[in-house]
């Protein structure tokens, strides 16, 4: 924790958006696609950059604990996990694939102008309301759900966890290196600008270790989305609002040297939005300008209504899969997987599962 000033957060964070954004637009690395591949198309070739990105993040985390510049023990935004986290992960995946992105690739795709993701920016702002209505109920769920003992491997076999970590990291090298070989990391595009997704998966790497030694916590977003809501919602419904309790509560807590730093989902400026929200802010700029400045910024993607349909459901889904798990896909498998959370690997499992029946579900509303 580097400074207990909110504004030095927000600009850090914008930052860390603002080059997010410029590489996912020019990557177009999204990881509803790559997950939404293997099970449409049984094509696993961009599977393998999800993997760099997963496998770089823990070798970095790794490196830090190593070095001494962070401890890795107890993986901050994490909880002991829950069996919600599972359904969490079914309906996220779900969602993400009708959707056609997730709650980071949604923002660059919509920066670039694409009126479908427009429609599933506001399914994940309609979802996130739904949530704070529901939250007393799925709370009480949440905890009898909850499971028993530690957040991950590192507190429960701390030593064999780090081995296991660091044999997992030597043989993802050696298949790396075997990749590279068989020339299986470039893929073909003629595009001016473009950003190879290998080259990509490095750069989210980088940034999210880099988040994560600023703030404790891995780079994450959807409560954000649901900040945006409450501040829509409130000024319309202020005194419903204001009697939410999931919009009263702290979710966020960060420690900057003597300060403690709170935030939350609701209608107020604080570390979620100094953060979350920078990043939100960074990541559609970031695109925004890219576009512009490629000369591929244009209004288009208007959908047919039953395809517009599935783009808001699957928004709305991607809100209440992050909410119900605490946290997306971006936070839970480039951050909580390479710190070995429980929680991450429910969320991972429940993840594949809802890809699988997304990829089976949408052909059938598309084509019907």
């Amino acid at each position: 924790m580097l400074y207990d000033n909110p504004w030095l957060w927000f600009f850090s964070y914008l930052g860390i958006g603002l080059l997010l954004g410029t590489v996912l637009y020019r990557s177009d690395f999204c990881m509803a696609g790559m997950l939404r591949d293997v099970f449409l198309f049984r094509d696993r070739t961009r599977l393998r950059h999800l993997f760099l990105a997963v496998v770089l993040t823990l070798f970095l985390f790794l490196l830090v604990r190593e070095v001494g510049w962070q401890t890795f023990d107890s993986p901050a935004g994490f909880s002991r996990g829950s069996l919600l986290g599972v359904a969490g992960g079914v309906v996220f995946g779900i969602g993400m694939v009708l959707a056609g992105g997730c709650v980071f690739s949604t923002l660059y795709k919509m920066a670039g102008g694409n009126l479908a993701y427009v429609l599933v920016f506001c399914g994940i702002i309609a979802g996130s309301l739904l949530y704070a209505e529901l939250f007393p109920w799925l709370q009480v769920l949440e905890q009898q759900l909850a499971l028993a003992g530690p957040a991950g491997l590192n507190q429960l076999w701390p030593q064999a966890a780090r081995a296991a970590s660091w044999l997992l990291v030597a043989g993802a090298l050696i298949l790396f290196v075997t990749w590279q070989r068989q020339d299986q990391w470039q893929l073909p595009s003629a595009s001016e600008g473009y950003v190879q997704p290998w080259l990509a998966a490095v750069f989210l790497a980088a940034l999210n270790a880099a988040a994560y030694l600023l703030s404790g916590l891995p780079l994450g977003i959807s409560t954000a989305y649901a900040k945006l809501g409450a501040f829509a919602e409130n000024l319309l419904l202020p005194a419903h609002v204001a009697q939410l309790e999931y919009f009263n509560r702290s979710s966020l807590v960060v420690r900057a040297g003597e300060s403690l730093l709170l935030g939350g989902a609701g209608p107020r400026l604080d570390m979620v939005a100094y953060t979350e929200g920078a990043l939100l802010l960074g990541i559609l700029l970031g695109a925004f300008f890219n576009a512009l400045l490629l000369r591929e910024f244009r209004i288009y993607g208007r959908p047919p209504l039953r395809q517009g349909g599935a783009a808001f459901a699957g928004g709305v889904m991607l809100a209440l899969g992050a909410r119900l798990a605490n946290g997306c896909n971006i936070k839970h498998l480039l951050g909580g997987l390479p710190l070995l959370s429980f929680q991450s690997l429910l969320f991972f499992g429940g993840l594949l599962v809802g890809a699988w029946v997304g990829a089976r579900l949408l052909p059938r509303i598309i084509l019907r």
